[in-house]
C-alpha cells in the first residue's frame, strides 16, 4: 500500500509531413522444435500485420512458426526492399525468442555482445547443422543501412528479449534463450565467419532514416503477460493498437515519433503490469514534427479507434465494445467461497485462502492478507481496473513516476507528476492492494480543489499492487471525487465511472506500483 506524504499534481493547458508508402515484414514465433516454446508470439504478428492492413500498408509479408526461415526472411527483406523508394516506409517487427553471443567486430556493442533471434530451425545441439537459422544484429543493421542510403524509412520494433533477470516472481514465459557457455557460442560465431559475407559493420551507429523500438533494455528480460485472458507481448499487442489509430492524438492520420512514443510508453507499462519500459532509438526524436508513418485507413477504420473527441464523430466506443466485460477469471484454492462476479477459466487470477494471498494472471503477488471477507474488494478493484484498462486503450495519458522500477520496498519514496492535460475536469486516485479506493486530489474547471497538491508517497504494509489512476475530462467529475472523499468501494465507483465517462471523451493513465517488504 502507499502513504501519501506531501501533495501535488501539476497540471497545465496543453506544416506537416508527407510519407509515401509502406511496406511490412511482420514475424512471430510460438513454435520452436529445439527450445522452449511461446505463447503469444504468433498473435502478435496476427495482430500487428492485422492493423497495418487496416491502416492500410501498401505491401504486408507475415511470417509466422514454420514459414520463419531465415531464407523466407531475407528473401521477404529484399522483395521489399527493391521496391521501396525515398520516402516510403518499411516496417518490421519480431515477436519471439533473442539471445546473444560474443560480439563479432571489436567496439561495435557497448556491452560486447551481438544481440541475434532464435529461428525455429534452430538447434543448439546441432549447430554446425542449424547455424544459419539465425539473424543477427549486424545483419539487420546491415539491411537498414543499405535503404537508409537511398532514402528509405525504416520503423523497427522488436518484441524479443537477450538477457537479464527480474525481482517479481512473475510464471509467464520469457522471449530468452540461454544457450549456454561461451564454447557453444564461440562455434556459433567462428562457422559465421566461415561463411562468405559482408563484413559486419559498427553496429551502434544508427543509420540515419532508423527508429528502433525495443520491448525493453538489452540487459532485462522480456515476459509474456496476459492481456485480455491471452498471453502476448505487451508490446507488440501496444504497437498494434497504435497502427490502429489510437496513438493518433490529433486524428490527422499522421503517426508521429512523439505520438508513438507517449502512447507506448504509457500502455505498455500499463498492460505489462510495469514489467517493462519500452525503448526508443534514438533517444530522442530528429525533429518536433518527425513523421513514422501514414494512417490510410480504408472506409471507417479509425472511427471508433481514433482517441476520443479527435475524429469528430460518433458514437465513441463504449468499454464493453473494447473488450471489457463486468467478471473476473479467478481459480480459489483453500475455499469452498467463490468471490463474486467471478467465472473459471484459462489465465485466472488465483486467489489462496490457505495463504491468504491473491495472484495476478502473470503470477504476480497482488494482494496479501486476503480473507473471505475481503477477497470481493480486491476482485472488483480488477474489474474496475479491466475497465479503466479498455478506457485508456482508446485516449491514455501520462503520469510519470520518479524513480521508475517494477518493484519498491517498505520505505521507500516515490514521486510523480501527471502530464499537463487539456480537459478542465481530474480526478487522481489510488486503488490499494486491499481494493480499497484512496482519494488523492481533483482538478474543477481548471481549478485544483486543494491548495498543496499530492506529490510524494511512501511505501507502507500491506503489500502487493497498487494502481494509481488520473482521470481527465470535460464531463462532470465532482460527484465522483467527492463520493471517493467520503468513500466508496470499487463497485461503486465503477457504477458512477461507467454512467458519466463511459462512451464519452475522457483520457486515462494508470500506473501499476508493486510492493513488497524487503
Amino acid at each position: 500500500m502507499l502513504r501519501f506524504l506531501s501533495v501535488a499534481l501539476m497540471l497545465a493547458s496543453p506544416g506537416l509531413a508527407q510519407a509515401g508508402r509502406t511496406f511490412a515484414l511482420v514475424i512471430g514465433v510460438n513454435d520452436y522444435r529445439f527450445v522452449p516454446v511461446l505463447d503469444g508470439a504468433r498473435d502478435d504478428a496476427r495482430d500487428i500485420s492485422s492493423a497495418l492492413g487496416r491502416m492500410g500498408a501498401d505491401q504486408i509479408v507475415t511470417l509466422v512458426d514454420a514459414d520463419v526461415t531465415k531464407q523466407n526472411i531475407v528473401q521477404a527483406w529484399h522483395l521489399l526492399a527493391s521496391q521501396a523508394k525515398a520516402g516510403d516506409v518499411i516496417f518490421m517487427s519480431y515477436a519471439g525468442h533473442g539471445a546473444q553471443a560474443p560480439e563479432r567486430v571489436a567496439g561495435s556493442e557497448k556491452d560486447k555482445l551481438d544481440e541475434f533471434w532464435v529461428l525455429p530451425g534452430f538447434d543448439p545441439k546441432n549447430i554446425s547443422g542449424t547455424w544459419h537459422e539465425t539473424v543477427f544484429d549486424n545483419e539487420l543493421h546491415q539491411w537498414f543501412s543499405e535503404v537508409s542510403s537511398r532514402g528509405v524509412h525504416v520503423v523497427y520494433v522488436s518484441d524479443s528479449c537477450h538477457a537479464g533477470g527480474m525481482d517479481r516472481a512473475v510464471t509467464g514465459k520469457f522471449r530468452y534463450v540461454e544457450f549456454g557457455k561461451d564454447r557453444l557460442l564461440g562455434e556459433l560465431i567462428s562457422l559465421m565467419l566461415k561463411e562468405q559475407q559482408p563484413e559486419p559493420t559498427v553496429e551502434s551507429v544508427l543509420p540515419e532514416n532508423v527508429t528502433l523500438l525495443a520491448a525493453t533494455a538489452e540487459a532485462l528480460p522480456v515476459p509474456e503477460v496476459v492481456i485480455n485472458g491471452k498471453p502476448r507481448g505487451a508490446l507488440s499487442w501496444s504497437v498494434a493498437r497504435a497502427l490502429e489509430g489510437m496513438a493518433d492524438r490529433d486524428g490527422d492520420g499522421a503517426l508521429m515519433r512523439h505520438e508513438l512514443e507517449d502512447y507506448v510508453f504509457a500502455t505498455v507499462r500499463m498492460r505489462s503490469e510495469s514489467l517493462q519500459t519500452p525503448v526508443f532509438t534514438p533517444v530522442a526524436a530528429r525533429g518536433s514534427r518527425e513523421l513514422l508513418l501514414s494512417l490510410k485507413p480504408d472506409g471507417e477504420m479509425l472511427v471508433a479507434s481514433r482517441p476520443a473527441g479527435q475524429t469528430g464523430q460518433n458514437p465513441i466506443p463504449v468499454a464493453r465494445e473494447l473488450g471489457f466485460t463486468p467478471v473476473l477469471t479467478v481459480s480459489v484454492e483453500g475455499s469452498a467461497t467463490r468471490p463474486e462476479n467471478t467465472v473459471e477459466g484459462k489465465h485466472p487470477y488465483v486467489w489462496d485462502a490457505g495463504k491468504g494471498v491473491f495472484k495476478t494472471p502473470n503470477g504476480d503477488l497482488a494482494a496479501e492478507n486476503i480473507s473471505p471477507f475481503t477477497v470481493n474488494d480486491v476482485v472488483q478493484k480488477y474489474i474496475l481496473l479491466d475497465f479503466l484498462q479498455a478506457m485508456a486503450t482508446r485516449n491514455t495519458s501520462l503520469v510519470r513516476i520518479d524513480p521508475e522500477k517494477p518493484l519498491y520496498y517498505a520505505n521507500e519514496k516515490i514521486k510523480f507528476d501527471a502530464e499537463p492535460g487539456k480537459y478542465s475536469n481530474t480526478i487522481v486516485f489510488n486503488l490499494a492492494n486491499t481494493g480499497e479506493v484512496q482519494f488523492l486530489d481533483m482538478v474543477l474547471n481548471g481549478e485544483p480543489v486543494k491548495k498543496t497538491f499530492l506529490r510524494e508517497m511512501r511505501v507502507v504494509p500491506p503489500f502487493g499492487s497498487d494502481h494509481l489512476v488520473e482521470i481527465s475530462s470535460d464531463e462532470p467529475l465532482e460527484a465522483v471525487g467527492r463520493a471517493m472523499e467520503r468513500g466508496v468501494a470499487p463497485k461503486e465507483l465503477l457504477q458512477m465511472l461507467t454512467s458519466r465517462i463511459d462512451g464519452k471523451i475522457a483520457s486515462i493513465a494508470i500506473i501499476p506500483i508493486y510492493t513488497r517488504a524487503r
